[in-house]
């Protein structure tokens, strides 16, 4: 907008400069319109273009000195397709003639009416006022240093007359300006251009009305601006002001998201003097939305650097976005996106924008921070936040509560994995440049409840990370990284946690809102990768590693030491009775680690220990197909009371196989009985051996030492027989 006004007021001076050139010589004759040749041939030798001259001319020099002039028309330069560079219909100026005499200068009025100014730039960035400021080789073009004044000249001394200046009144009527730029493509018409200025002296203070319409073509946009104010002027400190500044816009077009009725108040300040400008008392109301706060605009000749504040009044987020014509989003928690408000410091300068103090809340949350932005056509973002709790579930969408059809035969299997394609915005991604960290005092995601977050995000070329990744979590705690590489179309994940001596019982119960599966204090740690944009492709995606350790809980569904009454039951022929203690297993102890490759989960090397059992169990989980193939070898270490309370002491040591097999929704839990009977049999049959060999020697070892004792005098009695033979023979 300021380029354009430029523009305009560049126009108006070259037409104010060759109208003073017709004053001064309209008074050295007393019929000017008869001089209306030579006034045309004068500035066609001046500016080269044609001067046409339609209407009369008056004049008048008692006791005023007046000049009226009717419709004018300047041609427009070469190569430009419009008529005419500018047409005026009507133009009438007068100045005190007393005043003048004595060296001052005092307009009593000035009046344009009918302006019709056409700019114009070519494809090659042609002006088609360039040859009206000079002939091209001493005009200042873009990007060139501004020529400089002759040694000793200051530029900023004001002359006395234009220090003294006084103008009764300035009043602008019917003005259009037509601005065509080839290289940009840009068609806007300023058309209904009025302005009213009250008595204009330097250092006082003079009312301004300015209103005017907007459109432009390619996208359709249409704006009607007006302005109002107490315009003061002090040339000599070179201070230039709007006080009581109010401006209206009202604006519709195809690029907008809805029509736009804005109002801005305020004192807006120029201190050429030290280069700086500043906008005070700033009041912007909007869409329902009111900002308050200051703008102050610093090294005006050189590279600006822009500093405010600005803060906000209540904001209703849904009734905004249905202001814009935007849908609001359906939340889980429909009394979200109600209030917010926004409090901000920032400084902009080049290409980069530090947000010194933000402040942000929605709801019951309040964000707090510093922000900056680095090269603003691609943005490098470096932050800082702080968030004082946020339930970020409220802001999910709501949750399908239809039942499902009742068949009478239960809920159906769920088939598979859900196969759609997640909608993650790679393209952001791959743009996004941001480094930072965001802690937050209490997170609510997912149902879980976490304190203490931080989060260290980092992204760039389409690889997102946040590293690292801390939470206070249910008595324990969980550090890692998660990384996201979205440089292929096909995203790939990697996570690394670890969690330490975390209640996994209340975590799942809140994860899943059931009651869980397994309790007790757990340190687990994970390595894992995946590859996909499905939930599916996910799961199959799925490799890695970890271990894990639970301390005094329970595992829910199964109760080892039941089964083991039911087992012993059916080995002694007794009648199995109805349980009545929980269907769960206690444990001191577990421990394992798996591997997961194409996700199938493989674990060899479970332990789980109580004062009663040990547990040892191996196996498969296969993600994809949700099944499960374990099995659970188990043993009594300790006195287990049977039926009747009688002990199970001979139960002890007894390897007892329990397979689990199935799906997740309808795990089947077996006895391999087999292998106990044959266990048991080869017990009890080496028992009998025992027993049978503990009887034979009873009965026999008797025996055996009796005919030892026969055996021991019937070789003493031959001995003795052959003994009395030898000495008879010696004899």
């Amino acid at each position: 907008m300021m380029k354009w006004i430029k523009r305009t007021l560049m126009a108006v001076v070259v037409l104010l400069v060759l109208f003073v050139a017709l004053v001064i010589f309209l008074l050295a004759t007393f019929d000017p319109n008869a001089h209306k040749d030579r006034i045309s041939a004068a500035a066609q030798a001046h500016t080269g273009r044609a001067l046409t001259i339609s209407g009369d001319i008056g004049l008048s020099v008692f006791p005023r000195l007046a000049l009226t002039l009717g419709e004018t028309t300047l041609a427009n330069g070469d190569g430009f397709p419009d008529p005419y560079f500018a047409r005026i219909r009507e133009v009438d100026v007068a100045v005190a003639l007393l005043p003048l005499l004595r060296g001052e200068l005092q307009v009593e009025r000035v009046r344009l009416e009918g302006l019709d100014l056409n700019l114009a730039r070519d494809a090659q960035g042609r002006s088609n006022w360039d040859d009206l400021l000079g002939n091209g080789d001493t005009r200042h073009r873009p990007g060139e240093a501004p020529p400089a004044s002759p040694p000793g000249e200051d530029t900023q001394v004001i002359p006395a007359r234009v220090r003294d200046l006084d103008i009764a009144g300035i009043e602008i009527r019917d003005a259009r300006v037509h601005w065509r730029d080839a290289q940009a493509g840009t068609d806007l018409v300023v058309d209904a251009f009025n302005l009213t200025l009250g008595r204009l002296r330097p250092g006082d203070e003079t009312p301004v009305e300015l209103a005017f319409q907007t459109q432009l073509g390619e996208p359709d946009l249409t704006a009607a601006t007006r302005l109002s104010a107490l315009l003061h002027l002090d040339m000599a400190q070179q201070r230039y002001g709007l006080r009581r500044l109010t401006a209206t816009l009202d604006a519709q077009g195809e690029t907008l998201p809805a029509p736009v009725k804005a109002r801005l108040e305020g004192d807006l300040w120029a201190d050429l003097g030290n280069d700086r400008a500043r906008l005070e008392r700033l009041t912007l109301t909007a869409f329902d939305t009111r900002l308050t706060g200051m703008l102050e605009v610093a090294s005006l000749t050189g590279e600006p650097r822009v500093h405010g504040t600005l803060r906000s009044g209540a904001i209703h987020p849904r009734n905004l976005m249905h202001t814009l014509g935007l849908t609001a989003p359906e939340t889980a928690n429909p009394d979200v996106l109600n209030t917010a408000a926004l409090d901000l410091t920032f400084t902009l300068q080049g290409d980069r924008l530090d947000l010194s103090r933000l402040v942000v809340t929605l709801d019951e949350t309040t964000l707090t921070g510093n922000v900056a932005v680095n090269h603003l056509a691609a943005p490098a973002i470096t932050l800082a936040l702080q968030v004082d709790h946020i339930h970020l579930d409220h802001y999910l969408p709501p949750a399908d509560d239809t039942p499902p059809p009742d068949t009478g035969q239960g809920p159906p299997p769920r088939d598979g994995w859900p196969e759609d394609t997640m909608a993650l915005p790679l393209e952001l991604l791959r743009s996004l440049n941001l480094n930072g960290q965001i802690n937050i005092d209490q997170l609510v995601v997912a149902n879980l409840n976490l304190a203490d977050v931080v989060l260290t995000l980092q992204a760039q070329e389409g690889q997102v990370t946040l590293r690292p990744f801390r939470a206070a979590l249910y008595g324990g705690g969980v550090e890692g990284t998660l990384g996201l590489d979205a440089r292929q179309d096909i995203p790939r994940f990697q996570t690394r946690s670890h969690l330490q001596g975390v209640r996994m019982g209340h975590l799942l119960e809140d994860l899943t809102g059931q009651p869980p599966l397994i309790t007790g204090t757990a340190n687990l740690n994970v390595d894992l990768t995946s590859r996909g944009d499905s939930v599916k492709t996910l799961i199959a995606g799925l490799n890695g590693n970890g271990n894990l350790r639970f301390a005094d809980g329970t595992v829910k569904g199964i109760n080892l030491a039941q089964i083991i009454r039911d087992a012993e039951a059916r080995l002694r022929g007794r009648a199995v009775e109805p349980a009545t203690a929980p269907v769960q297993t206690d444990f001191t102890e577990l421990t394992g680690s798996f591997r997961i490759s194409s996700g199938v989960v493989d674990n060899q090397d479970l332990q789980a220990a109580s004062p009663l059992l040990r547990v040892r169990g191996r196996g498969t989980v296969d993600l994809n197909r949700e099944r499960l193939d374990y099995r659970l070898d188990t043993s009594l270490v300790a006195t287990l009371e049977g039926q009747g309370g009688r002990p199970l002491d001979d139960l002890r040591n007894v390897n007892l196989p329990i397979t689990i097999r199935g799906t997740f929704s309808e795990p089947r839990f077996g006895l391999d009985l087999a292998s106990v009977l044959g266990g048991r049999l080869e017990q009890e049959r080496e028992r009998l051996e025992r027993q049978v060999q503990e009887r034979v020697e009873e009965k026999v070892q008797p025996l055996i030492e009796q005919q030892r004792d026969r055996v021991q005098q019937e070789a003493d009695r031959i001995r003795d027989q052959l003994g009395d033979r030898l000495l008879e023979r010696l004899r």
